[in-house]
Formats: structure tokens, C-alpha cells, sequence
């Protein structure tokens, strides 16, 4: 006689060694796109997963709630306690490749006495050769892409300082008692009307921004786009509403901040850890949550504003509010790892700005202690071991800016426009160059753009601005 499911032994394993036979229990790690679910997700889950569970993160951490009610815009972190008749339950032959499609990469299963044993995943498909055919075809769709990001540079230009007016002005109008989304929603309308978002993006590593009104623009912009970048990893597409609601969230992350005195936000200085100005900043994210509850927000946008200081290790001096590290919505994980790339990229005026790459060299380092690991590695593969807009050196000795990432088996290889040669001259004359196509050319080092190129405070900026491959 078989052996009920329930007195079987529970394995955890990945997508790729499941084999026929065994029985799905619980789905335990999700794709980043069920952070924030869409219409279309809601609809396959209601109708794959009748009579399953859904755990969600909900106002007080985890909740579980049958899937026939879970909704748009819910944060869905696992799949619980599938009837065993279900189809999508049942191993069989090709259902780890569609259930991987679909986002589902960890599982809790039961074996059958026949059930052949797991084994070790396949190796992975080779990558694409430097030099080769394969390499030279995907140039020209990456040339069309460079040339139109290009052309968006000095627009998203005008684009980043509007919306930057845009939120002092809401936290000046909030700190007088009148608190409103509308021009905030007008200047994402932009962003996204005019697909502003990826140049405005690169601009954070070059420009100036002050530590909380272009902060908050730049940070959502790059929220977005690693977002959006990395469903589309996942083959899907962020749809309008999920792709306003993450801008949002990014725009009024720090909109407590408008509780505190003007002079304080404002500062040009650095307060020390145990002063009474960086006690005072420290209420900012309960305020953030309290003003975007009051005003009806989305509760993601709410957890965003009051998480996003909470570290993995929460007994460090930087981490707060006081609450446990699990109720912190995986969204508000990856913006916390947003939140801090952008403050070491941004300049302040007591503090020297990081250039991109040795940003994502620090966020690397703590990526188990302040962020959750599995957030940052996300991140790093969304931005790149050389992030669009940083100077590198090549092994030729010349210097170039990143156009575009390199590709993850080859990140050395991005597309690059060389803008000083080896022997120190300006070019001006400039080129696309693919280093996939050029076997032998590569990007050797980060060089610091600000210190390189110090004639002026936006000089590096001004180089980037002028390249010209028309």
C-alpha cells in the first residue's frame, strides 16, 4: 500500500532537480516578480493553484490566505500547502522548466518510492562567444539601443531637475499641513511618457545630488529600472500600473523628512551617529509610513518609506525602525540596497561621491550583514560589474565611458565609447565600440571620473554629455 504524503519525508530543492514522480508541497522561493503581483500573475495563480495558500507580507509580517484571495499589487513571498491532486503539483516531464519561466525556483517536495533520485543540474548553455557571429548579430540590436539611450541624455537632463523641484516642493507644502501625490504623479507621467527613466539612471553617477530631493528621483529611477530589468529576466514585462507604483514608492521614500526642520535635511554637513540632528533624522521613516498611510497610498510605497533603513543585521547603529529583519517585504529589501548605492554615488557637500563601480564593490561587501544577499546579487546582475556611465580603462590604455553592461558570463565586455586615448588626448570624434566583438579589447579598471576629470564639479558629466556618435 503507498504511503500517504503527509508521513513521506520533506526534500527542498531547486527547480532543476525535480524529477517525475515526486510531489510538490510548497513552493519556498519566488522571482522577484512576485513582489508586487500583477493582474496577469493573479489570474494564472487562481487558476493553477485552487485550494493552495499564498503567504503574503502583510501590515503585521506574514499572513496566509487561501490564493483564491489574493490580489493585484499583493506581495507574495510563497506557495503553501498544494491539495495533492492539483496538476501543477505532479512532477512530469518538462514541468521544472515551465515552473522555473514562471518564477518559481524553490520547492519543498515528497517522493515516491519510485521517484528517481534528484541530481545535479545540467551545465548551462554556453554563452555567447567574443568575436563570434552570435556576438556581432546581437551588436547591432545593442547599437540601436546605445544610439537611442544617447538621444534621451540631455531631456532626461531637464527631466531629473523638474522632478527634483517637484519633491521639495511637496515637502515644503507638507511641512506647512498640506500633503499631495499630483505633482509627484506629473513628473513620473513624464519619466515614463517619454521612456526617460534609463538615461535619467546613468545621470545619477555622474551628477550632483543633494541627500534628499534628487536623491529620492534618482533612487526611484534606478529602482525602476533594476526592477524592470530584472522581470524581464524572468520573460515578463512590468505592466503600467506595477511600473508607477515602484516609481511612487521611490519618489516618496523619504517624505517624513518633511516632519523634520528644514535646516537639518538641508545641512551641509555630517552629523555624528549619537548626534541629537541624526537622532531627529532617524524619525523620518515612521513619519514617511504615518503621512503615506493618512494620504491612502499602496502599502508597498508605505513599506518602502518605512523600511528601507532596516538592516539583515538589525543591532547595527544604522538600522531602524526597531523591528525584526523577516517583516521586511523583499521590494523594500532590494530598495534598501537602492537607497544606499545612490547615497555613495550621489556628491554631497561633506562628502566625497563614489564612482558606480566601487559603489557595487561596497554594497558587495555587505551583503550579508546590512542587505539580504539574494537582493544584492539581483542588484549587481541588473547593474553590472562596470554600471552604464563608469570611466574605464582598457587594456589598451585607453579611457572609455560604458554605454551599455556587459553581458554576466562576459563583464569585462560592455559597450563602450573611448573619449581619451592612451596617450592622454581627447577624442572628439566618437565611436560605439563593442568589446563582445573586439576579442582583443576589455575593460581592465574602474577609473574615478571625478578625479580624472576635475577641472570643473560637472566636468566628467560635460564629457559624457558630449559624446556624439551620430
Amino acid at each position: 500500500m503507498a504511503e500517504n504524503a503527509d508521513n513521506l519525508p520533506r526534500r527542498t530543492l531547486k527547480y532543476h532537480q525535480l524529477r517525475p514522480g515526486m510531489t510538490i508541497q510548497e513552493i519556498t522561493e519566488l522571482s522577484f516578480s512576485y513582489a508586487t503581483l500583477d493582474a496577469e500573475t493573479v489570474r494564472f495563480l487562481k487558476a493553477n493553484f485552487k485550494g493552495a495558500s499564498g503567504v503574503l507580507i502583510g501590515d503585521s509580517g506574514r499572513e496566509t490566505v487561501p490564493i483564491a484571495q489574493v490580489k493585484e499589487l499583493d506581495q507574495l513571498e510563497a506557495i503553501v500547502d498544494l491539495p495533492a491532486d492539483l496538476i501543477i503539483a505532479k512532477v512530469a516531464l518538462g514541468l521544472p522548466e515551465s515552473l522555473y519561466k514562471r518564477g518559481f525556483l524553490e520547492f519543498k517536495v515528497t517522493d515516491s518510492p519510485d521517484a528517481p533520485a534528484a541530481e545535479e543540474p545540467e551545465p548551462e548553455a554556453p554563452a555567447i562567444a567574443v568575436g563570434s557571429d552570435e556576438a556581432k548579430r546581437a551588436y547591432q540590436e545593442r547599437l540601436i539601443q546605445v544610439k537611442t539611450f544617447l538621444e534621451t541624455v540631455n531631456p532626461a537632463l531637464e527631466s531629473r531637475d523638474r522632478a527634483s523641484n517637484v519633491i521639495e516642493e511637496m515637502m515644503d507644502r507638507g511641512r506647512a499641513g498640506h500633503f499631495s501625490s499630483k505633482g509627484v504623479e506629473s513628473a513620473i507621467a513624464e519619466v515614463t511618457g517619454q521612456n526617460l527613466g534609463s538615461a535619467m539612471q546613468a545621470i545619477a553617477g555622474l551628477k550632483n545630488s543633494d541627500q534628499t530631493y534628487a536623491h529620492c528621483v534618482d533612487m526611484s529611477v534606478i529602482l525602476q529600472g533594476c526592477y524592470t530589468d530584472l522581470l524581464e529576466q524572468s520573460g515578463k514585462k512590468v505592466d503600467d500600473l506595477v511600473g508607477r507604483l515602484i516609481l511612487v514608492s521611490g519618489f516618496m521614500h523619504d517624505i517624513g523628512k518633511s516632519k523634520l526642520p528644514k535646516e537639518i535635511i538641508d545641512s551641509t554637513v555630517a552629523f555624528a551617529p549619537d548626534s541629537k540632528e541624526r537622532i531627529i533624522l532617524r524619525n523620518h521613516v515612521t513619519y514617511g509610513a504615518q503621512i503615506l498611510s493618512d494620504m491612502g497610498m499602496h502599502k508597498a510605497a508605505i513599506d518602502v518609506a518605512h523600511y528601507h533603513h532596516v538592516k539583515k543585521d538589525t543591532s547595527l547603529l544604522a538600522s531602524y525602525p526597531d523591528v525584526p529583519f523577516d517583516v521586511v517585504p523583499s521590494m523594500v529589501r532590494f530598495a534598501a540596497v537602492v537607497d544606499v548605492y545612490q547615497a555613495l554615488i550621489g556628491r554631497r557637500s561633506y562628502k566625497k561621491n563614489w564612482v558606480p563601480g566601487k559603489a557595487i564593490d561596497y554594497i558587495l561587501k555587505r551583503r550579508n550583514t546590512e542587505f539580504d544577499e539574494r537582493m544584492v546579487d539581483r542588484f549587481v546582475a541588473s547593474m553590472g560589474k562596470y554600471p552604464v556611465v563608469s570611466l574605464v580603462r582598457l587594456n589598451t590604455g585607453d579611457l572609455a565611458y560604458v554605454l551599455m553592461i556587459a553581458p554576466k558570463e562576459h563583464p569585462e565586455r560592455p559597450v563602450v565609447s573611448i573619449i581619451e586615448n592612451a596617450q592622454g588626448e581627447m577624442i572628439t570624434h566618437h565611436e560605439i565600440l563593442d568589446l563582445m566583438v573586439e576579442p582583443d579589447i576589455y575593460a581592465s579598471e574602474v577609473v574615478d571620473h571625478y578625479e580624472h576629470y576635475n577641472e570643473t564639479e560637472d566636468q566628467a558629466f560635460r564629457i559624457f554629455q558630449s559624446i556624439d556618435v551620430s
